[in-house]
Order: structure tokens, then C-alpha cells, then sequence
């Protein structure tokens, strides 16, 4: 489940464009921070569900657009290896260009990268850390690391964190965590139910903060129809139309949520006359397509309706009679 942090509050709440056609992100910002039940209640009343499949092209795009539209400061935190942060609980004022340092008293302290301090290395496929007790800053500690080590040493979770702890040192050390409000990136803490960062604080899923939905403009019809009766029931809205791969994902992941096994009824079409196929609006099908086999349906020999249908855990399209009965999939406009 993600979480952005976010610093400033503006408005209530943010549609966003990000995501895709089949889907929309809603920025839910209230007046008062949310626990995880209460976000997740918020975005099933408002709009489908909270965000909880995110990745690095939505991450992108989303801050992009946040950037365009308000004024907010956005962290960036990595660790010098590249590994994921899961673990972020620093301490200190530091507001620009920050570093992270483990203290004496064995809590981490946001430093400014340019101080000097002792550090911690790490080699690849080995459990033990050395401490390097020479000064240097974050960068050149860095640079040391890599040179003659594999990098500054990462903590991925409690355990690391316990095992860095154990190296005796009076003095406070570097470690691999860089961060900035400078920088225009989010880091994605999807599927990262350990632990978030949040205005400073390192908390856990329960704990207050805001929260990304997402509303799916899509709708499943709850009882099963002949391809005709699919385009009565869809009505103004229209029967779902599949124009690229982003779409094909979209359907499936609404489609398996509710699970569903069986083919649905989508706006595909096939002419009578001259055998193309083209969707409920006029449009003729391609350049994507998802056939099942790899290959339209031949003129002549095929049915004239199309369905989604489940084919070796995925769902491919492919011709049925008109008349069979199915359960519909909508476009939500």
C-alpha cells in the first residue's frame, strides 16, 4: 500500500491525469491525516480503492503533475547501492544536500554531506561491516567505499539495522542514506509495509498520514447477457474498448480483483460483409492487439462478437457467438 509524504496542505483534495485512460489518481489531502483503515475507507466511498500498484512510470508522472500545480517540497531518499528504502528514521534539521549518520547513542541524525565524519563500508555477499575511522565527507566516503569496498553501507530492515549497531564507535559515522527536498522525485514505498517516511518521522502503517486513490472507469455488469443486450446495457457509456496494452492491464487487474474467470463481453465487433473488425465506436482495431493465438479470427469461419477470455492466466480476446450469454464489461464516462 503507498503512501506519499507530502508537507503542505492545500486543498481538500487533487485529481490528477496521471494513470491512464481506464483509470484516474485522486490526491486525498483532508484537513485531518488519515490512519490506513480510515484512507482506505475514504478512497472506497470516493472513488475504487487505494493506489497499492505503484511503479516508477506513475511515480514520475505524478510528481511531475504535483510539481505543475503546487508548491510542495518533495524528498528524495536512496541509499548509495541503489537498494530500495525501507527503512527511514532520521533525526536532525538538516533541510538541503543531507546525509545520513549513525550516532553514538545509535539513532540516525540527517547531516549536511559536506561534515566530515568516520564511515561504514560493506562488500558485496559478506555479513560483516567495516568501519573506516578516517574523517571524510559523505561523498568521499562514498568514493573510498566503492574504490576499495563494494559501497557505503545499506540498511534494508531491522536486521541490518541491529547488525550496524553492533560496531563500536564513540563517534557518529556515515551510512549509505542520502536525502533532499531539492531533488523531484518521490521514492516509491509501494508494497513496503514496513515502515514510511513522513515529515522527519519514521512511522508505521498505522500511523497518520495521506493517501493516493485511484477510481477505475470500469464497470462489470453483475449478470450475464447476449452481445446486443451488452450494448443496450452499456448504453451512452459504451462498451469497454481495448486501444493498448495499458488498457489490456487495467481490464485484467479489475477483472481478477473481482474475480473473474469467465470470457465478458467487450466493444468488438466483426463486419459481416467484409470481415474486419472494428470497435463499438467506429474504429477499426490495431495497432495493438491481443488475439488469443496471435491472430484475428478468419472471415467466413469465426463468430461475429468478441470476448476477453481467461487463456493460460491471461486473459486474450477472441470471437463467441452473439447469442451467448456473458456478464459485460463498461466504459465509465
Amino acid at each position: 500500500v503507498l503512501f506519499i509524504p507530502v508537507l503542505v496542505l492545500l486543498w481538500a483534495f487533487c485529481p490528477l491525469t496521471t494513470a491512464g485512460r481506464l483509470r484516474t489518481l485522486h490526491l486525498e489531502y483532508p484537513s485531518t491525516a488519515m490512519n490506513f483503515t480510515e484512507a482506505r475507507n475514504v478512497c472506497q466511498s470516493k472513488y475504487t480503492d487505494l493506489l497499492t500498484d505503484y511503479n516508477e512510470q506513475i511515480n514520475k508522472e505524478l510528481v511531475e503533475e504535483l510539481l505543475e500545480i503546487t508548491h510542495w517540497e518533495v524528498h528524495s531518499v536512496k541509499w548509495s547501492d541503489g537498494a530500495a528504502v525501507t527503512v527511514f528514521k532520521l533525526t536532525g534539521n538538516c533541510v538541503s544536500d543531507c546525509c545520513a549518520a549513525m550516532k553514538a547513542d545509535k539513532e540516525w541524525e540527517s547531516v549536511q554531506c559536506n561534515k566530515t565524519k568516520p564511515f561504514m563500508c560493506f562488500d558485496k555477499g559478506s555479513t560483516e561491516y567495516k568501519l573506516i575511522e578516517e574523517s571524510k565527507s559523505w561523498n568521499e566516503a562514498q568514493r573510498f567505499c566503492r574504490q576499495n569496498h563494494t559501497d557505503l553501507v545499506s540498511i534494508r530492515n531491522e536486521s541490518d539495522n541491529e547488525e550496524v549497531k553492533k560496531q563500536s564507535s564513540t563517534e557518529n559515522f556515515w551510512i549509505g542514506l542520502q536525502h533532499s527536498k531539492i531533488n523531484k522525485s518521490f521514492t516509491n514505498f509501494a508494497n513496503q509495509s514496513f515502515c514510511i517516511y513522513h515529515e522527519g518521522k519514521w512511522i508505521r502503517s498505522i500511523s497518520e498520514v495521506h493517501a493516493v486513490c485511484y477510481k477505475s472507469l470500469i464497470h462489470m455488469s453483475t449478470h450475464e447477457m447476449s452481445w446486443e443486450g451488452a450494448v443496450d446495457y452499456c448504453n451512452a457509456s459504451g462498451l469497454l474498448r481495448i486501444e493498448s496494452k495499458d488498457d489490456q492491464i487495467e481490464t485484467e487487474k479489475e477483472l481478477r480483483k473481482k474475480n473473474i474467470s469467465e470470457p465478458v463481453w467487450i466493444g468488438l465487433r466483426q463486419s459481416r460483409l467484409f470481415g474486419f473488425w472494428m470497435w463499438v465506436n467506429g474504429l477499426h482495431v490495431g495497432p495493438w492487439t491481443n488475439w488469443k493465438g496471435g491472430r484475428q479470427p478468419e472471415h467466413q469461419i469465426s463468430h461475429h462478437c468478441d470476448v476477453m477470455e481467461k487463456v493460460d492466466g491471461t486473459f486474450r480476446w477472441t470471437d463467441k457467438d452473439c447469442r451467448y450469454r456473458f456478464r459485460v464489461v463498461c466504459e465509465i464516462r
